[in-house]
């Protein structure tokens, strides 16, 4: 066996990966208090969606796991759980997809499985990756044998189960090494390239993430020339994406933009894009730049409210507060539970010298605000003072 093919038996793995299960630190009726009482709060939702998965209750995690997205749209760390949960609710399916034979009644719930992933991935490349190791318990360590010498791996993904991306990184790395050792990075698997990019991102290492990135998005870009099936849920233009996001993040901004504009042609839809075009611009000082960018967001999916409250703050750090109110009003009717809208729009209406409804809009953020919120909600009573 080469260790090559060794290696690529530890970290070639669809998204239900192996892991340590779920630990609980809280009962299932604390959880269950704090998320009645922080109602609005997604992160609440999602910790007790947690919650009943470790207990599988895997129907009421569902349940609860939606409505944290419905809550906050953009909240990647519920949708990356909703895209691992077919692979709690079915143990063998991962093993079933690695061999093509997916039961007819689980096909529709793997590509829910892998859409649900890319929403998280597109949303924050950098999401948490604990839930990865929520599914089938492994051992700790794994022992290899290659060429008559015996390679001890501990199991990375226990290690981001822990939080420990050093760790996690430090198992992708030397697996990295030792094939590019014996072979060459041609003999990567792209599955390695991935977790091995990942969590040089999450330890704020951008260069090591670039050279992983545009590896995969050359690999992804030869499949397409040679007609070979794509598989996974990401697809070619997703590593565009994401390599651009860690130009970003090294504050390379001409190969960012360059690379989020190129996405955009090959996606339309790629919302996403336009919404870190806009940060990109927000941050150089450029804001009508970002106003245009926010726009374009919100044209390419004017459905989401998430869309519509971040035009809105980009409209008012511009100095247009009569366009921002309108447009945070509309993010309102579209997703009342959002409570950052109504901060935002008393800002918008102070600014606008209109102190009652400024007043009214600031109540209606400290009625709805959740408690995670400590900061805004400081700020929103200061504010309410002033305006007395």
């Amino acid at each position: 066996m080469t260790l090559a093919l060794a290696l690529l038996a530890v970290v070639a793995l669809p998204p239900g990966l192996p892991g340590q299960g779920i630990k609980l630190h809280r009962s299932i009726v604390d959880l269950e208090s704090a998320a009645y009482r922080d109602s609005n709060d997604a992160a609440a939702q999602y910790a007790l969606g947690i919650g009943y998965w470790a207990k599988k209750r895997y129907d009421d995690a569902e349940r609860v796991l939606r409505l944290s997205v419905t809550i906050e749209p953009r909240f990647a760390p519920a949708w990356l759980a909703l895209g691992v949960l077919p692979f709690a609710r079915r143990p063998k399916l991962r093993e079933e997809e690695r061999k093509g034979k997916v039961p007819e009644e689980w096909k529709a719930a793997l590509i829910e499985s892998r859409r649900l992933t890319r929403r998280a991935f597109l949303i924050d490349p950098l999401v948490d990756l604990w839930i990865l190791s929520a599914v089938d318990p492994e051992p700790q360590f794994r022992l290899i044998m290659v060429h008559g010498k015996v390679y001890v791996f501990s199991n990375p993904f226990a290690a981001l189960h822990e939080d420990r991306y050093d760790d996690a990184f430090a198992f992708f790395d030397r697996s990295l090494r030792l094939v590019q050792d014996s072979t060459s990075r041609d003999s990567v698997s792209s599955s390695l390239l991935w977790y091995h990019g990942l969590c040089a991102a999450h330890l704020n290492r951008p260069a090591v993430a670039i050279e992983d990135f545009q590896t995969l998005l050359d690999r992804a870009l030869a499949r397409e020339r040679s007609d070979s099936l794509l598989t996974g849920p990401l697809v070619t233009n997703d590593f565009r994406y994401i390599l651009a996001l860690m130009y970003q993040r090294q504050f390379d901004w001409l190969n960012a933009v360059r690379l989020y504009r190129e996405a955009l042609v090959n996606d339309l839809g790629l919302y996403m894009a336009h919404v870190e075009l806009s940060r990109v611009f927000a941050l150089r000082g450029m804001g009508d730049s970002a106003v245009v960018e926010s726009r374009e967001a919100v044209m390419t999916n004017p459905e989401d409210p998430t869309l519509l409250f971040e035009h809105g703050v980009t409209l008012l750090d511009a100095g247009y507060a009569v366009a921002a109110e309108d447009t945070l009003r509309r993010s309102m009717q579209g997703n009342p539970r959002d409570s950052r809208v109504a901060y935002y729009l008393g800002v918008a209406l102070e600014q606008l010298n209109r102190p009652t409804e400024a007043r009214e809009s600031y109540e209606r953020f400290l009625t709805l605000a959740p408690s995670r919120l400590a900061d805004k909600i400081a700020e929103a009573k200061r504010r309410l003072a002033s305006l007395q």
